[in-house]
């Protein structure tokens, strides 16, 4: 195959080894220039997103640092002059000690989530040694064909017969549950599955590699730390400061109403499986095997009793990313008749209570199981199913997007630097007049 490591230059960055693995595996497996395409464009348009969301708060924790150093230093700062009058240095402490708090309360929450997150995902260490080095030997196969070093093999307690691709330590690893280890899979069975998870770190596309996790973890704590600094500025200068700093966290207001960006990341999800399982099945030659895997693993999801917290993501960088929400799911079957009224074979429709069937991640996951079943069925017929073409519209609105954000920004600094009738904005959002008044 075309991708070794010899071949990947050191100084490389991650997006040029990313796109220098896709440019191979095009040409090994033959996927096609355009799905590359439609998959490096919903690429962009998740990384935009991220941008548009993390630089407007970066922004906003550096810009109110500054302005609350340079208060400090121009003596605008009332409540650093009131302290100082009495005592310079139980000023300067006090201040270091509120920044270290304010630092603090945001690493702390965010440390919190992480380990609410992953307190499923951990190592097992009681299983079967057979059936580990069974599952490790299709492992070094399949990725001896795709031409990459063979991953660690590590075994997962998650409750649930499933396998993923994960990151630890800076470096790419497989993990198979225990139960997977159980479940009597047959030599195909887990061919196919080594080889969907072997696809996934070739394509740099693996767990907290790229994922949603870390970038929710960097929004969330980003928030937290603006929230608080922007409190801090508006108590310590003047309330004023606060007009440059509140409209940075619209881009982030906008895109947590805006149901497109859900929808959005778990199209990214679906197509990066569909490009796994392609080059999987191109991989083992053996489409027909991975595809009935994939029935396989669904139908003994639905057995599990297991319930991990909606909020865990690496549920969604599973083999199967059937969420298992907590409480009962129902499961309702519609025989002789579809959701547009047209007769047709039974279908099943899943949804926890309370939520809209449509809002569901099991149901969501459930219509994604189909799509890659279908999927490999073209395959098996000598064709690959198009992904969704990019709609440029959704292009254009992302650029719209981050040029807005950029404008942003911009429009904040002139706004505070520009002089405007022989005044700037930072003379007038640091011009307390209480405490003037106070002062003389």
């Amino acid at each position: 195959m075309a991708i070794r490591g010899s071949d990947v230059d050191p100084g490389m960055g991650p997006r040029d080894v990313t796109s220098r693995r896709i440019a191979d595996l095009e040409s090994s497996v033959e996927i096609g220039n355009d799905a590359v395409e439609r998959i490096r464009f919903y690429r962009f348009s998740s990384l935009s997103m991220m941008i548009t969301i993390l630089a407007p708060l970066a922004f906003g924790v550096v810009l109110s640092l500054t302005m609350l150093f340079v208060s400090i230093g121009q003596g605008r700062c009332w409540l650093f002059e009131s302290v100082s009058d009495h005592s310079h240095l139980a000023a300067i402490l006090g201040m270091a000690g509120v920044l270290a708090l304010c630092f603090a309360i945001p690493v702390v929450l965010v440390v919190r989530r992480v380990r609410a997150n992953l307190k499923d995902f951990y190592r097992e260490t009681k299983y079967d040694a057979a059936e580990y080095e069974s599952f490790k030997s299709a492992l070094d196969g399949v990725s001896i064909g795709l031409g990459i070093s063979a991953p660690q093999l590590a075994v997962l307690g998650t409750p649930t017969v499933n396998t993923l691709a994960f990151r630890e330590k800076g470096k790419p690893g497989v993990g198979v549950t225990a139960e997977a280890l159980r479940a009597g899979l047959s030599r195909s069975d887990k061919e196919a599955l080594m080889a969907h998870e072997v696809a996934h770190i070739a394509l740099g596309d693996y767990f907290l590699a790229s994922s949603s996790a870390g970038f929710e973890y960097a929004g969330y704590g980003l928030a937290v730390l603006l929230l608080l600094l922007a409190v801090l500025v508006t108590v310590a200068i003047n309330v004023y400061a606060l007009i440059f700093l509140a409209p940075l966290f619209v881009p982030m207001v906008v895109s947590l109403v805006d149901r497109r960006m859900k929808k959005k990341t778990r199209m990214v999800y679906r197509h990066n499986d569909l490009l796994a399982d392609t080059i999987a099945a191109k991989l083992t030659n053996d489409p027909e095997a991975l595809r009935k895997t994939v029935e396989k693993l669904w139908a003994l999801s639905e057995q599990t009793n297991a319930r991990i917290p909606g909020r865990a993501h690496f549920q969604g960088y599973m083999f199967i990313s059937r969420p298992l929400e907590s409480g009962p799911i129902k499961i309702v079957t519609y025989d002789g008749a579809g959701a547009t009224g047209n007769k047709g074979d039974s279908t099943k429709i899943y949804w926890v209570p309370g939520k809209t069937k449509t809002d569901s991640r099991t149901w969501f996951a459930y219509e994604s199981v189909n799509q890659r079943v279908e999927n490999l069925k073209a395959i098996e017929l000598g064709r690959w199913s198009e992904l969704e073409r990019p709609i440029q519209r959704e292009r254009a609105r992302d650029i719209a997007a981050l040029s807005g954000v950029a404008l942003l920004m911009l429009v904040i600094v002139l706004a505070l630097v520009v002089p405007w009738a022989g005044k700037t904005g930072w003379d007038f959002a640091t011009t307390n007049v209480v405490w003037k008044m106070i002062k003389v």
